[in-house]
């Protein structure tokens, strides 16, 4: 059993070895919030101007608007690319469903106007995550069938039962002031390395009471509240209500890692307790990812940390050096005699004097050059050009044009190159700063909405939102980018793709299927966020026009028997190829039979002419000589052969 004492003890160590850190920042986000919103600097004179020029103000009210705008100006913010075959599904139904939250069931203009001005103001935006769910009881009336055991007839009877009826669920996402977030000091700026995370901030026991995952609140009912002098309200007062629910309380919050049960490995927890040292709350991370649910934006980042410098140490020494200037032309303004006139003495009776102090008509002796008319004094022009140096070097800093002839072509030159090469350096700065927020922000973000929502979004309500069941999304999915690939749809990107798919069907031309080219138009004004033409694009289907339809009618009648025509040639040609393949199969047939009957003729002439050649040598006597010879030679041999063996039957046959 893990030792609470111990435990907070180590938590209030990690928070005050943060704190030390921490503090050094938070001077520096104070000094250039001062700078940003024209504080005084604190050498101000009596009797001088004391007038702070707000540059670096003015700058970021034309900086927000091209920082935000990519992010406010479409309903369909969230582009989800599949990187294989198998993600199709799950990025169609999440980017349906992120662009539904984001857009829909989230207050998205403030939270980027809070995020982008914060960021720009102090350097650094840090944003917490969570998921806000809400429910409450209702009674629902259930029809039950009812059988009769002795009839078996059947009767419906209605039912009161309590209901559990959902009414929020949905991810959330604030920006948290810079002054109450402590992080880890050695995570070397980055955020997952981070050991723990500690948010500070002030609420009341019957918030907590409400949420309902909070313990020992009768404990801090009880307690009487710590002097937290370092804590800053956010409201910037220090009004206290005088009943205990909505007295308000200031609470620490530990997200991190920490050896709960003694094995030696830390594990993701969330530990809460108040500002009386009372623990209210001790879990287990319960986010799917396991990770502080917090992100660190920076506005210039800097190495190796998560704090980023804001827009005033760009352009804090140009708005000092144009703010001494402006206290020195009306310091010189204040203190010359403009709007006094001098006479020479004599020039005026009394009489005319008191008529000319009462602006009436006088009579004077002398010339016009009695008269002496006072003026301010002459302010030298190295003034006014020292301030126009200061006005080019901000805009050329930030990017940002003020309509004072800060950045133009002729800073680089009077060209068209120089024109353009001016347009593309405030336009890679504008578009750096979108892609900051795109990539340190909005894609995180989601990022993390995704994992939420495959853990704590009821099937019911994905469909309802997406009109498509359910898709699971792999849980290696859930910690990294894997397998969905997040984009941003910003207006330049949007403008170029719609400008390269206009100039292909300039380039293809009437050439291009009717079906490819409603395909194309419906992605041009999709990109021009005109969802409706879009969709009526996609589904328009050309009214048939009766007299075409009749010629196409006729020429397909046409060619249907010009087809038939054809297929009965071919037929012919088939038959006559078959015909010929038989006459050639009878004239073999004939031709092997005259071959027979020459071969036949042939033998029975060679048979002849042996005939003839044997009657005509008498052959055929001569044989049958020689075999009568031949016998008498046997007979002879036998009888010798039988007289020398004693053997008298002797004979040839």
């Amino acid at each position: 059993m893990i030792n609470m004492n111990t435990l907070l003890k180590d938590f209030k160590s990690d928070f005050t070895a943060a704190e030390v850190g921490q503090k050094t920042w938070v001077a520096k986000r104070d000094a250039w919030v001062a700078e940003t919103y024209g504080k005084k600097y604190g050498n101000e004179v009596k009797g001088r101007s004391a007038i702070v020029s707000k540059d670096i103000k003015r700058q970021l009210e034309w900086l927000i608007p091209s920082m935000t705008d990519p992010f406010l100006s479409t309903p369909d913010v969230i582009k989800c690319n599949p990187i294989g075959p198998e993600d199709v599904a799950a990025a169609e139904q999440n980017e349906v469903l992120l662009n539904a939250q984001f857009t829909r069931k989230f207050d998205r203009y403030n939270f980027i106007n809070r995020a982008a001005r914060v960021l720009a103001t102090e350097g650094t935006c840090i944003v917490q995550t969570g998921w806000e769910y809400e429910e409450e009881k209702v009674e629902k009336i259930v029809e039950t069938v009812v059988v009769d055991e002795i009839t078996g007839e059947q009767s419906i009877t209605k039912t009161k039962i309590e209901d559990i009826k959902v009414i929020v669920n949905k991810p959330t996402a604030q920006v948290c002031r810079n002054e109450d977030v402590y992080v880890d000091p050695t995570c070397m700026g980055d955020l997952d390395k981070a050991q723990f995370i500690i948010y500070r901030y002030e609420t009341d026991l019957s918030t907590l009471r409400k949420d309902g995952r909070y313990k020992n609140l009768t404990k801090v009912a009880k307690s009487t509240m710590a002097d937290d002098y370092d804590y800053r309200p956010e409201d910037e007062t220090y009004f206290e209500f005088s009943d205990a629910a909505r007295k308000k309380i200031v609470v620490y919050e530990y997200w991190g890692n920490y050896d709960m049960d003694g094995s030696g490995i830390a594990t993701p927890v969330v530990c809460v307790w108040t500002d009386s040292d009372i623990i209210i709350r001790l879990e287990d991370n319960p986010y799917p990812d396991k990770k502080a649910p917090f992100l660190v934006v920076p506005f210039t980042p800097i190495p190796f940390q998560l704090e980023g410098e804001a827009l005033a140490e760009n352009i804090g020494d140009n708005q000092k050096i144009k703010t001494a200037i402006i206290r020195g032309l009306i310091d010189n303004m204040a203190r010359s005699n403009n709007g006094q006139v001098g006479i020479r003495k004599g020039a005026l009776t009394p009489t005319d004097k008191k008529k000319f102090l009462a602006a009436k008509n006088f009579e004077f002796n002398g010339s016009p050059n009695d008269f002496w008319q006072g003026s301010y004094n002459q302010i030298p022009s190295s003034a006014f050009n020292m301030l126009s140096l200061m006005d080019n070097a901000i805009e050329s800093q930030t990017g940002v044009k003020g309509f004072t002839g800060g950045i133009s072509s002729s800073s680089l030159g009077s060209t068209a190159t120089g024109a353009r090469l001016a347009t593309d350096a405030t336009s890679m700065r504008k578009l750096n700063l979108v892609r900051n927020m795109s990539e340190n922000l909005i894609k995180p973000l989601m990022r993390k909405w995704m994992a939420y929502n495959s853990e704590f979004l009821e099937e019911e309500e994905v469909v309802r939102v997406t009109s498509k069941k359910f898709v699971p999304i792999r849980r290696d999915d859930l910690e990294g980018r894997i397998d969905i690939d997040i984009s941003i749809s910003t207006a330049e990107d949007n403008s170029a793709k719609a400008q390269q798919l206009s100039f292909l069907l300039q380039t293809i031309g009437p050439n291009l299927g009717m079906g490819l080219m409603q395909t194309i138009l419906a992605d041009i004004a999709s990109l021009n966020k005109m969802p409706e033409l879009a969709a009526k694009i996609e589904a328009y289907k050309p009214e048939p026009d009766p007299t075409e339809e009749q010629a196409k009618q006729l020429e397909m009648d046409k060619l249907a028997l010009e087809n038939e025509k054809l297929k009965a040639q071919v037929s012919d040609l088939y038959k006559k190829a078959e015909e010929n393949a038989m006459d050639v199969q009878l004239k073999e047939a004939k031709t092997r039979v005259e071959n027979a009957k020459a071969d036949k003729l042939s033998s029975d002439k060679d048979m002849t002419d042996l005939k003839f050649v044997k009657e005509n040598h008498d052959i055929e006597h001569q044989n049958k000589m020689e075999l009568e010879e031949l016998k008498a030679r046997m007979n002879l041999l036998s009888m010798h052969y039988q007289a020398k063996n004693g053997d008298t039957n002797i004979g040839v046959m």
